[in-house]
């Protein structure tokens, strides 16, 4: 199956563009069973700015997949329903948890999706929430919930936290992250919001899942403050892999260092990058 990915908002911009950029990720699957956009970027004027400097419609979209329920992921969505009409959203079942980064003083910082999932619905919104992978359109799938088994992979962050019915807090595992799965004839191409999940871990679990090889990676990797050993072992799983895009949460100094480790297959996913099959 052919398709074409556009980054359409991510934290940099490809140079002599009119592009905005911000903290952020989203990107425009194309097939030709159909469309999806895969997050939806922090703020609506910086979607809708790119898309038009691209060129791109999303009006005729089929789907929207949230890899998570951060900020940084879903602050578009509200414009994205406005562009786009009335949608079907795809997600994990955890994604609407009330999250919050916690300060050095203990105060609370909220990062969840900044929209309540009614207002969401008067705008057009209806869901399609599942803990296991589903197809969004022919050739396109949610990993699912991914399988934390690497124990090199902490994916937990003590500042990140979500508030239970009882007013207390607890650790946001995350277990609402997943990322998305293009299968073409050239073997699997896997979409990352942030991957909190971890990066070996979800390969690993996408290529046991689907039957196949991930021959590109492109997106977020959360490997910003990551340990020279996970590194290593990530850059062993990354051996396998033809085509692998950098951006938004990797980390400058992580994503230097793998552009130089894989020369000529490794880039920086930036807003306005465009990778085809």
């Amino acid at each position: 199956m052919k398709f074409k990915v556009t980054c359409v908002v991510e934290n940099s911009v490809r140079l002599s563009t009119r592009l905005w950029g911000e903290h952020g990720v989203s990107m425009l699957v194309e097939t030709k069973a159909g469309k999806v956009l895969f997050d939806t970027g922090q703020s609506g004027d910086v979607l809708e700015h790119n898309l038009k400097e691209l060129d791109l419609d999303i009006s005729d979209i089929d789907a929207i997949v949230l890899s998570h329920g951060h900020y940084d992921h879903t602050g578009g969505l509200e414009k994205a329903l406005a562009l786009t009409g009335p949608k079907t959203i795809y997600a994990h079942p955890d994604v609407f948890e009330e999250r919050f980064s916690m300060r050095q003083d203990g105060s609370l910082k909220l990062i969840g999706i900044p929209f309540g999932k009614s207002y969401l619905e008067s705008l057009g919104a209806s869901w399609s929430l599942s803990r296991k992978p589903q197809e969004v359109i022919p050739g396109v799938f949610t990993t699912g919930e991914v399988p934390r088994e690497e124990p090199l992979e902490s994916t937990g962050d003590r500042r990140l936290v979500v508030l239970g019915t009882d007013g207390n807090v607890r650790q946001d595992s995350l277990l609402d992250d997943m990322s998305l799965v293009i299968s073409t004839n050239k073997g699997l191409v896997l979409l990352l919001g942030c991957c909190h999940a971890g990066l070996m871990n979800t390969i690993r679990h996408v290529e046991k899942t689907f039957g196949g090889k991930v021959v590109a990676v492109l997106g977020g990797t959360h490997l910003a403050t990551a340990s020279d050993e996970r590194l290593a072992a990530t850059e062993t799983v990354l051996e396998k892999v033809d085509r692998i895009g950098l951006s938004h949460c990797t980390g400058i100094m992580v994503m230097a260092r793998f552009i130089n480790r894989f020369r000529g297959k490794a880039f920086p996913c930036q807003a306005g990058t465009v990778f085809e099959i």
